[in-house]
């Protein structure tokens, strides 16, 4: 049932009232909303409304707001809350979540049911809108590896970003590709955020409506997203999701997915296995009789993902399968070996 909202005029002073004014300008968004819209929902005054946003902005609030004299069709728009403001924003909340999964990933398993705890305590603090918008993202959000980086920081990217993945709808990303002599704008459609922690970063995971195909963008590669106004669609949705479940290191590729099989020496990585498993898609470790090695097993979807983890074992690493993954990895060694031949 809508919630239903009375203000009265004398009682704008109080905090209470200051809340609710500021809860319907921030759920509002970045459509804002305008003077009149609000004396309806509170059921109030134009000048009731005025010294209720005067109250705000002395506390601290910024707003996009009317200018004297102009109509009140122009909208009030959320900046900043007042000082006195608890809410706890989807890119706070995020933080914590990437935060437990991390510390679960490391083994610390109980700081993440710490970190669980905070968390839900702060959802007392999310508007309807920011609670549907913050499970979305989590819906979308794949980790993988050992140690979170600072995840997404800049609220200009992450607020359409969240806008789009709510309402289904196509973005047009402004990308700066390694390399490129430029930026190229693309027109995609968003499906999933991936935090891979062996490569250390927060990729995107998109269908590019020009080139018809899924396609990986680093994020701190992006310089502006604009949400469209069409409808987002995904032709081939289990594509997009194998190449997210498969990918390693930022490494994603529609391909279908290969197995890995490795033989690895050494007791420290044998123990590490152990203790704190890297989270490869479909990792197994199965260790030898004897104690000194471990035959494992992984999946992934692009050779540049699975050698640049092989790689890191030297030469207590040998690759078994698949035989072109051999070759590229020994490829590799002697090309690294021959600049210390002399």
């Amino acid at each position: 049932m809508p919630r239903q909202t009375t203000i009265k005029t004398q009682g704008l002073v109080s905090r209470d009232n200051q809340q609710e004014v500021l809860r319907l300008i921030r759920e509002a968004g970045e459509r804002g909303i305008s003077r009149l819209t609000l004396t309806q929902k509170l059921n109030v005054s134009l000048r009731s409304v005025d010294r209720a946003i005067g109250l705000l902005e002395a506390a601290g609030a910024r707003l996009d707001r009317p200018k004297s004299g102009q109509p009140a069709v122009l909208h009030f728009v959320l900046r900043k809350g007042p000082a006195w403001d608890e809410h706890v924003t989807p890119a706070a909340r995020l933080a914590l979540r990437l935060a437990g999964v991390s510390l679960s990933q490391s083994g610390t398993l109980l700081w993440q049911a710490n970190l669980g705890n905070l968390e839900e305590l702060v959802a007392d603090k999310m508007s309807q809108k920011d609670r549907r918008l913050f499970d979305r993202l989590v819906s979308v959000m794949r980790v993988q590896g050992g140690e979170v980086e600072d995840p997404i920081e800049d609220s200009d990217l992450l607020e359409p970003l969240l806008r789009a993945f709510e309402e289904g709808k196509e973005m047009v990303v402004d990308y700066q590709s390694v390399g490129a002599a430029g930026n190229k704008i693309h027109t995609v459609v968003p499906y999933a955020l991936t935090h891979d922690l062996f490569s250390g970063g927060c990729f995107l995971l998109v269908w590019d409506l020009d080139s018809r195909k899924g396609i990986q963008m680093r994020f701190n590669r992006i310089n502006g997203i604009k949400v469209g106004s069409k409808q987002g669609r995904i032709p081939d949705p289990a594509l997009l999701e194998q190449m997210a479940r498969f990918q390693i290191g930022g490494w994603a590729s529609p391909d279908a997915p290969f197995e890995v099989s490795v033989r690895i020496q050494g007791a420290h990585w044998l123990q590490a296995f152990k203790e704190a498993p890297p989270v490869l898609p479909e990792f197994c470790a199965s260790v030898a009789p004897d104690g000194q090695s471990a035959l494992v097993r992984f999946k992934a979807n692009h050779a540049n993902g699975a050698r640049r983890w092989l790689l890191q074992f030297g030469a207590l690493a040998e690759v078994l399968g698949p035989e072109w993954l051999r070759v590229q990895v020994r490829t590799e060694l002697e090309t690294a070996l021959a600049q210390y031949a002399t």
